[in-house]
Parts: C-alpha cells; sequence; structure tokens
C-alpha cells in the first residue's frame, strides 16, 4: 500500500483520567474508520487497546498502546495512554512521539486531577492538545460545570468548539464553527442539518466567545472583527488551528462515545487542527553529531533516525522495540547505531501496530510509528539512527518512583526473580530495581501499590517468577555516646605456640557520617608496626554488629594508645581479636546509642491542601525547611526519618487524591528517640 505524504499523517496520543471513557472512544473511532466492525466493551472484553491480561482484569490501561486509522484521506497513529494514576508517569515516554494529543474529560466528573498531571506533561512536551467533554448523554452530565472546572484545575482558558443538545428527547452536538446540529439517530447513525435562527440564538453567546479570542490573536482579523465584519469559515478554522498550535486556549468539543454522537467530528477536528510531522519540527530539533549546524528535520530522504518509544518483552516471542521514525526508513535486516548507548545492532522484523495485532510491513518511514524485532540492547528512550550520520534525541526524564517495597523470591530461585525483574523494568521504566548494599535487599520501587502488585502478577505470568513483598528494613546504625580508654587482651596457652596480644584504645563518638577514623599513637614500638593494620581490623570487624540491635556500629574515632606483644605467641590473628575485644568493651562501657536515617523530602501539592500536607509530615517527626509557592502548587521541604516515610507514596496519593508529588533523597542519620528506640531494639 502506497505510503501517504507526510501532510496527511497525524500522531495522536489519547489521554483521559480514569473512567473518562478513553477505551469506549477508541473503540467508536476505530469502528466510525472501519478498522473493527463493533465495538467491544470492559464488561463483554474484546477491546482493542487492552492487550494485557492485567488489564482486561482490572478495566485499566496499565501501559501505552499504539493503534491506526484512516480518516478522510488521513493516516492517523492513535497511542493510547494510561489514565489510572499509579500509571500516569508511563504516558512521558511516549510523549516525543506525538504531534497533537486529545485529553478527554467527563460532563459528570469534569477534570479529574490527574488530568492536571496530563496537562503539564503536554506542556512541559509542548504538544498541542484538542479537548473533549465525554458523556453528554448522562443524567448527571453538566457540560457548563465541566468546563468551568476544566478551566480552574488546569488553568488554561478553555472554548467549546461544540456544545451539547438536548430538544424533545434529541440528542446531539451543535458544532459552533460549521453552525450546524447533528443529532444522533436510531442504529448509531447521525443526522445533519443547519441550524435554525432560535437554535443560533441559544449558542450566540458560545460562538461569540470563541470568534473574539480568535480575532484577537490576529491584527488583520480583529480590526475586520471590529468593524463588524463577520470571519468567514475558513477564518475561524485557521484561527482555531493556530490557537491549539500555540496553546493560546484549549478548544473542546463534546459528544458521548457510548452512542457514538460526535466521534466523527471529533476526528474531523483531529485530522484538520492538529499539526502533521513536518508542523512540528520546530520543537523538535535533532543535530547531526557529523555535521554540528544541521538540523534533522521529517524527511524521508534523510538518513534515519528514530526514537524507541516503549519496550515490549515477550518470552516467546522475543523482545519488540515501538519506534517513532523522524526522518528517513528502517526496513527489515538493516544495520542501525543505538546512539544513546553506542552499540550497532541489525533490525528484525517490521510491523505496524493494531493494539496487539502486528502487520508485517516492507519498512517504516519518516513519520510513522510502528515497532522493530531483535534490537535487543534497544531501551525505552532511545536513539536509532543510520550509523554513516549519527544523532541523538533528547532522553526522557521519568519521575522517580515514590513508592518502594523488598521483594523476596517465593518458590522461586533468587536468579529467575531476578532476571523476571530485569526484563520488567525493561518494559516499564517507571518501575526501579535495585540491590541495596546496606540492607541486602532487592528493592522494587514504582508509582504507587497498584503499580508495584500488577508488576508481580506481570513478573508471573510473564516469565514465571513468584515473588512477595514487605516493607524495605530500616538501615539503622549504632554508635558510642561517651568517650572512654579500655583494653583488650587475648592470652590463650595451650601447649606449644600460644596467642598473645594487648593493646589500649580510647574511643570517642566522631563526626556524623565520618565513619571511622583511627589513629596510630603508638611510641616505642610497644607494638610492632606490622601489628597495627591487625588491630584496626579487628576494630572494622567488631563494628558489623552493635550490640544494641546488631546493627552496623558508625562514627567513631579510635585512638591506639598502648599495648604488648609476645616475640612468639604474638600474631596478626591475635591482634584482629584483641582490637575486636576492645572496641566491645568500649562500647559496653560507654554506652550505645541507636541513629536512625533521615530523608530530605520535597512534596509539590496544590495550594489548598498544603495545611494537610504538613499536618501529616508534622506527625511523623518532620522537620520542615522552607515552603515556596509557583503557579498554584505549594513546594513543601522537609527532613524526615526514613522509618516515617516507608508507604509515604500512599499516603501522599491518599491526601491528595493523586494530585500530589514528591522526591526524597538520604539526608543523615540522627539520634533516635528513647520510646522509639525501645521498640526497635525490642524487634
Amino acid at each position: 500500500m502506497e505510503k501517504p505524504e507526510i501532510e496527511k499523517v497525524r500522531n495522536v496520543a489519547i489521554l483521559a483520567h480514569g473512567g473518562a471513557g478513553k477505551s469506549t472512544l477508541i473503540e467508536a473511532m476505530l469502528v466510525d474508520c472501519h478498522e473493527i466492525r463493533s465495538m467491544g466493551s470492559h464488561a463483554s472484553g474484546g477491546l482493542v487497546m487492552m492487550t494485557e491480561p492485567e488489564e482486561e482484569q482490572r478495566h485499566i490501561a496499565i501501559t501505552p498502546h499504539i493503534g491506526h486509522l484512516s480518516h478522510n484521506d488521513f493516516s492517523v497513529n492513535l497511542v493510547d495512554t494510561p489514565g489510572y494514576y499509579s500509571f500516569l508517569e508511563s504516558t512521558r515516554g511516549v510523549l516525543p512521539g506525538v504531534d497533537g494529543a486529545v485529553l478527554i474529560f467527563s460532563a459528570v466528573d469534569g477534570a479529574r486531577p490527574e488530568c492536571r498531571r496530563l496537562w503539564k506533561m503536554l506542556e512541559q512536551e509542548f504538544v498541542p492538545c484538542l479537548g473533549f467533554v465525554n458523556y453528554i448523554d448522562h443524567e448527571n452530565a453538566d457540560f457548563a460545570r465541566a468546563v468551568t472546572q476544566i478551566e480552574k484545575r488546569l488553568g488554561v482558558m478553555v472554548l467549546p468548539l461544540a456544545v451539547p443538545y438536548h430538544s424533545d428527547g434529541v440528542l446531539g452536538i451543535v458544532d459552533l464553527v460549521t453552525q450546524k446540529l447533528l443529532v444522533s439517530m436510531e442504529g448509531g447513525d447521525t443526522a445533519e442539518r443547519l441550524l435554525d435562527e432560535r437554535e443560533k440564538a441559544e449558542v450566540e453567546a458560545f460562538k461569540l466567545r470563541l470568534v473574539e479570542k480568535i480575532a484577537e490573536s490576529d491584527d488583520e482579523l480583529l480590526a475586520k472583527y471590529l468593524d463588524g465584519a463577520e470571519l468567514s469559515l475558513g477564518e475561524i478554522e485557521k484561527g482555531v488551528k493556530k490557537a491549539i498550535r500555540e496553546k493560546a486556549f484549549l478548544p473542546v468539543v463534546c459528544g458521548s462515545a457510548t452512542r457514538n454522537i460526535g466521534v466523527t467530528s471529533l476526528l474531523d477536528r483531529m485530522t484538520e487542527y492538529l499539526p502533521s510531522p513536518l508542523e512540528r519540527d520546530e520543537h523538535r530539533p535533532a543535530f547531526d553529531v557529523n555535521n554540528p549546524g544541521e538540523v534533522r528535520l521529517c524527511d524521508r530522504s534523510a538518513p534515519f533516525s528514530a526514537i524507541s518509544l516503549k519496550t515490549m518483552v515477550d518470552p516467546f516471542s522475543g523482545k519488540l522495540s515501538v519506534i517513532r521514525v523522524f526522518s528517513g526508513e528502517v526496513k527489515s535486516g538493516q544495520g542501525v547505531t543505538n546512539s544513546t548507548s553506542g552499540m550497532k545492532q541489525r533490525v528484525g522484523a517490521v510491523f505496524h501496530l493494531q493494539g496487539k495485532s502486528l502487520v508485517k510491513v516492507d519498512a517504516l518511514c519518516a513519520g510513522d510509528i510502528g515497532a522493530l524485532s531483535k534490537c535487543d540492547e534497544t531501551h525505552t528512550g532511545d536513539t536509532l539512527c543510520d550509523p554513516s550520520s549519527v544523532i541523538t534525541f533528547p532522553h526522557v526524564v521519568f519521575v522517580q518512583p515514590p513508592v518502594s517495597y523488598a521483594v523476596d523470591a517465593d518458590g522461586s530461585s533468587e536468579e529467575k526473580l531476578s532476571e523476571g525483574l530485569l526484563k520488567l523494568v525493561d518494559e516499564d521504566p517507571t518501575l526501579h530495581v535495585w540491590h541495596d548494599e546496606q540492607t541486602h535487599e532487592t528493592i522494587l520501587a514504582g508509582m504507587g501499590q497498584t503499580h508495584i502488585e500488577v508488576a508481580l502478577q506481570r513478573l508471573v505470568r510473564k516469565f514465571g517468577a513468584k515473588a512477595h513483598l514487605r516493607s524495605p528494613r530500616v538501615p539503622y546504625r549504632e554508635t558510642i555516646k561517651n568517650s572512654v580508654s579500655v583494653q583488650g587482651k587475648l592470652k590463650k596457652q595451650s601447649g606449644g605456640h600460644g596467642q598473645f596480644a594487648n593493646c589500649f584504645i580510647e574511643v570517642e563518638p566522631g563526626e556524623r557520617g565520618s565513619g571511622l577514623v583511627f589513629e596510630d599513637h603508638i611510641k616505642g614500638g610497644v607494638i610492632p608496626k606490622q601489628f597495627i593494620p591487625s588491630i584496626q581490623r579487628g576494630v572494622c570487624a567488631a563494628m558489623a554488629k552493635g550490640p544494641l540491635a546488631g546493627y552496623p556500629v558508625v562514627d567513631l574515632v579510635v585512638r591506639l594508645v598502648d599495648g604488648s606483644y609476645h616475640a612468639v605467641d604474638s600474631s596478626d590473628q591475635a591482634f584482629q581479636v584483641a582490637g575486636s575485644l576492645a572496641l566491645k568493651a568500649a562500647l559496653d562501657e560507654g554506652g550505645s546509642q541507636l541513629l536512625e536515617p533521615l530523608m530530605e523530602i520535597e512534596v509539590v501539592v496544590p495550594e489548598e491542601l498544603t495545611g494537610e500536607v504538613v499536618k501529616d509530615l508534622s506527625s511523623r517527626r518532620g522537620r520542615i525547611g522552607g515552603m515556596t509557592i509557583d503557579d498554584g502548587e505549594q513546594s513543601i521541604e522537609a527532613i524526615v526519618p526514613m522509618s516515617e516515610v516507608l508507604d509515604y507514596g500512599n499516603v501522599l496519593n491518599a491526601l491528595t487524591s493523586g494530585r500530589g508529588s514528591y522526591q526524597m533523597s538520604s539526608a543523615d542519620y540522627a539520634e533516635v528517640p528513647e520510646h522509639i528506640a525501645k521498640s526497635v531494639i525490642a524487634g
């Protein structure tokens, strides 16, 4: 099949909060464009974009999916994105591959908190956006209220291009641009007619506001409007298109996905108003490494370049890399360079995607979204390009996952668990896994409780590795309270050579974070120099397990001041034991105290939720460091004990209905309050 011109290609992300009807809307689009015969549903199954069993079970998207349709000679690649807040972050990885977006809202619920997060992602990538208000047929629908709430929550002007129509049991939409009425008929068909004078009067206020804002965006149009002349249909459409691309306001249309009202109108607006790949070049410059002054544009005759948007790992069919091609073309067997890693690879098969269906094609060209097999060393966000013309696109930076658990193998080998987790992380870069050197645990971090639970389900289904979760251990530490002077002496005689070593040390608390400072103050050779390191090794060995609860001992200054040896019975081993005995005696006499790790945390929440979040942090023994406001959001900085924030991701989601985010990093150690220390020591 002949490739459409790039001007006729649209790559569109479909975004929504959970429950806004995104899956149903995509089904309706595919039916209208004759890509599928009938609509699936969550109840009956068969949804094209639900490809994972976990998605069908939970009735939510957990990862982005790719589909395709043709509408009015336009070739449209749809990128379906998750809407449930635990999976929203994966949307960030596919936005570099799209040229426009449709953000779906509910006429019942308006704009939920998740919509603000999605809107911010679109702004960061400067993706032009069109809104769609769904569920206008619902008995509790209120279009005007929904528009007001969208404006308030997103902080953007919202202008309807279409409004709902209800009259004598007839449901439809009024297109303000074309001044046409589209009504739903029995059997799913739509009837279209021009508005009569009464109907025009009813929507005049909406039309007037739209035309005024379009006129204000262009000096010539403004002069014409102020002279009392009407703007033509072409001028209005041109103005809307410009507003979308410059993000001057958010145009919204409306309809009902379940009754297929307004869906074709939405498709018209998507193809007419959202930009082609050619029109997005200015927001996606990439410089050729060999020719730094040359900007790579969307051109099918240019050298090949692409970004990997998503990685799919299947235990049977292998690994697939979903890519967006920006220039040139890629074919089966072609050699490419992964400029992110520097590795060269050879492409296997080339596919177009329709949900989980793979269709082999000869090539993917500039503007296309598709998949490549056998690019095993390619990961999400990597740049692939022609080896003779190397470029690198900016790598997506995901938010750090806030919820962490320790993962233990459950009837599976540790090796199988480790391999499975690494493959999961390859598929889902919003999951992180690492080995904690302090607690010797495998830690799995994700965007929320549900995210991690789904990851474990997929771990079993795809890689046969069973595991269970628990809270990670807090890496407590112990240290000495008071300065002391002690002796460490080993004297054993059992026939033949005995064992003898004797040392005197002074021990005092060190600076926090200093670890062990060992000072040699031996004079006169009372302990031979070759045995000094042995004493230090013995001290270090004793520090591995403190007397209070068995946690490592830290932050000591140890001075070796005196001692004695035996010419025959002294040895490296004997002085190691003496050093160990000396430190244990010091910890007993000087008294030990428990230290806990502190975390530096920055929480960003809507301004109106500041009080609740600060109150909660204070209840967790947090010390508030500072607060700043930016664009209606409050940034709160605090120092909080790690033990108090192990589950903070879930807590913050509950406090803010998913509207808050935070970042956390290690800060320092501090003494544990006595009443809490008793509980920790008791186990």
